[in-house]
């Protein structure tokens, strides 16, 4: 027997979930750019690879993400 649970909800302006969104965004860029600095230092042979198949896990525009 399934048993269902209460939904919950939470109201949310507009602005303030773009806003949230877009804190998202930039943590996820910030972690492809740590990733990428530590790629480069622990496998600079393979850092543009792992930083380019990280960037398209994380489905984020190479053009919004650093070089490494």
């Amino acid at each position: 027997m399934i048993v269902m649970q209460p939904v919950r909800v939470i109201e949310l302006p507009v602005e303030q979930v773009r806003t949230l969104v877009a804190g998202a965004q930039q943590d996820l860029l910030d972690f492809l750019s740590l990733a990428g600095t530590w790629a480069g230092q622990h496998l600079p042979a393979h850092a543009a690879a792992v930083t380019a198949a990280l960037a398209r896990a994380l489905d984020l525009e190479p053009a919004r993400w650093p070089a490494s």
